[in-house]
């Protein structure tokens, strides 16, 4: 170019700007949990933001769904980010920190899942997966035994839980256990006290075999000399916390005072020996029985009878179960039918409350304490009522006649009720109503006790 052309260009216009390319537009559910967590931030550091946004609720059926959608779409990372944010401004909301914990879990990053796991192991509502999660990533860390500590933590509170005994004998063999120094030399802890049978308890019981044990205590089958009588002798762990041996002999307390038919008798209590002496009821439990598949109709229909009589006369008594499962409910075989039909009794009454009706007696209990699956939503807030037991009767009579629970894990933590899945062969319209009746989430609208049996009675009498 000569000097001309450029003196010229000189003077031309400069070409017009073009705009500067933007980012794209966030998708909306994404655009909704940043608006909320920049709403948040801001209301944890300054005093003039409207309360309302330092008190959003976080468990809401659009939070959720947002969440659920940043995940299907295959944005899972940023479903952490924003879930880790929020856990950090609500450190005490454990449905937060439960699916961060999952998330990291599904995409192998243990070490950052295992703080908020830990978290979780306080309430609950999660302890006991929270356990079961911990153990697994221990024992892949070769782990041996913190794994078996939180295996042991599942067997405490429920003594069935799938594998978690295997787990625990498996992992005994790696780890040997570690004796106290002022335990005696026939001990009755979890990890020991295996050859028990010809072993005497004083003068009266004698141990024949083990049948079941947990972190609290140990079950076992015993005779009674003086009574010449076989029945289960629970001996409690010397090791046992004393919140929990307490818990245990208010439970046994509880048990022997109500004197039913449908509830587990209790012989004997010898807080010394920390020993107590109960029916046995060698039908084993109904969640065993469900193992192998659900009830026909008709029976299905008498137990979930049977369990609401029973319940009748504990709420008559001013008493609140709160831990109704297939693991609490022992068969009694009728004289002339071992391994036959039989009695349905309800044992375990660990968490059993006086059912006051206020709120201070609300505030004694545990928050949410008690199995997820069969957990009222009321109870994540501490509630207590005859209600309770009621709604986890109505799960329990899903899965005697489907073989499931109400398992929809998500939904049971936003406090929604999952649907139901009753085969169409079953499926009458009253037994519909009665089954979404009791797992209303609202206790207003279930039955109680009495008025469930007698529609159950109703239904069975109606069947061929």
């Amino acid at each position: 170019m000569g000097l001309w052309d450029r003196i010229k260009g000189s003077f031309r216009s400069p070409p017009p700007r073009h705009a500067l390319p933007t980012a794209p537009p966030l998708p909306p559910e994404e655009a909704y949990l940043r608006q909320l967590l920049t709403r948040l931030e801001s209301a944890a550091t300054s005093a003039t933001v409207a309360p309302r946004y330092s008190e959003a609720p976080l468990g809401t059926r659009e939070f959720w769904a947002a969440i659920e959608q940043l995940v299907g779409e295959g944005r899972a990372r940023t479903a952490v980010e924003l879930l880790r944010r929020f856990v950090a401004l609500r450190p005490d909301d454990l449905p937060l920190a439960a699916r961060l914990a999952e998330l990291y879990c599904d995409a192998l990053d243990h070490t950052s899942a295992i703080p908020y796991l830990e978290r979780l192991t306080t309430s609950p509502v999660h302890a006991q997966r929270a356990h079961v999660v911990l153990g697994e990533i221990y024992e892949r860390g070769d782990e041996a035994a913190l794994a078996r500590s939180h295996y042991e933590s599942v067997l405490a509170e429920d003594i069935d839980f799938p594998n978690a005994r295997a787990r625990v004998e498996r992992l005994r063999a790696r780890v040997p256990a570690e004796r106290t120094s002022d335990a005696p030399d026939v001990s009755p802890t979890l990890l020991g006290f295996d050859r028990a049978a010809g072993v005497s308890l004083g003068a009266r019981y004698r141990l024949v075999r083990e049948l079941g044990r947990g972190a609290a205590g140990a079950v076992y089958l015993a005779r009674d000399l003086e009574l010449d009588a076989d029945l289960a002798v629970k001996l409690l762990h010397p090791h046992t916390r004393s919140g929990a041996r307490a818990r245990s002999f208010s439970e046994a307390r509880i048990a022997a005072a109500l004197r039913h038919p449908g509830v587990v008798a209790i012989y004997d209590l010898d807080e010394e020996a920390n020993l107590i002496a109960m029916e046995l009821c060698r039908g084993g439990t109904l969640r065993e029985r469900l193992a192998r598949g659900p009830l026909p109709l008709l029976t299905a229909l008498r137990r979930g009878a049977e369990l609401c009589a029973t319940l009748e006369a504990v709420h008559r008594a001013g008493v609140v179960h709160l831990d109704v499962k297939p693991g609490n409910l022992l068969v009694r075989e009728r004289p002339g039918t071992p391994g036959g039909d039989g009695d349905l009794v309800l044992a375990d009454f660990g968490l059993a409350h006086l059912a006051e009706g206020d709120r201070a007696s609300a505030a004694r209990a545990e928050e949410g304490a008690g199995t997820l699956a069969y957990l009222a939503p009321e109870r994540r807030d501490g509630a207590i009522s005859p209600a309770v037991d009621l709604y986890a009767t109505g799960v329990l009579l899903h899965e005697m006649l489907t073989g499931n629970s109400l398992r929809d894990r998500a939904a049971l933590l936003r406090g929604e009720r999952p649907a139901l899945d009753l085969p169409p062969a079953i499926a009458t319209p009253e037994l519909v109503a009665l089954i979404a009746e009791l797992t209303s989430t609202d206790p207003a609208l279930r039955p109680t006790a009495t008025v469930a049996r007698v529609r159950l009675e109703r239904l069975a009498a109606s069947l061929p």
